[in-house]
């Protein structure tokens, strides 16, 4: 009986403390992701996060916008593992890319 006990204190702590840095890792993206929406459209924007997504490689954080002299607006924003980020509306367009992704050619 003490070792199921055990066992099942165990995988309870080992649950937690992976969704304790999961939940570091967000937060870090969201106040990146803040902080480039302010840069944006400026420091008196509010934001409020509405979702978050994870794939490989990228956590995509979806917010609702709200610029101080403007309607509300999604953002979508991504942050990769290397930690650079961009920004897109809510229809994809993008409003910022990282630096390395800012080329662009176009051939006939």
């Amino acid at each position: 009986m003490k070792k199921i006990i055990v066992s099942t204190i165990g995988i309870v702590l080992a649950a937690g403390a992976v969704s304790a840095f999961a939940g570091k890792a967000d937060r870090e993206s969201l106040a990146q992701c803040t902080a480039d929406i302010e840069s944006y459209y400026g420091d008196s924007t509010r934001t409020r996060l509405r979702s978050i997504k994870r794939s490989s490689g990228e956590t995509h954080l979806r917010l609702m916008v709200n610029p101080k002299d403007g309607e509300n607006t999604v953002v979508v924003c991504s942050v990769g593992n290397d930690g650079s980020s961009s920004l897109a509306n809510g229809d994809g367009v993008a409003l910022i890319t990282p630096k390395a992704e800012q080329k662009v050619s176009y051939t006939q």
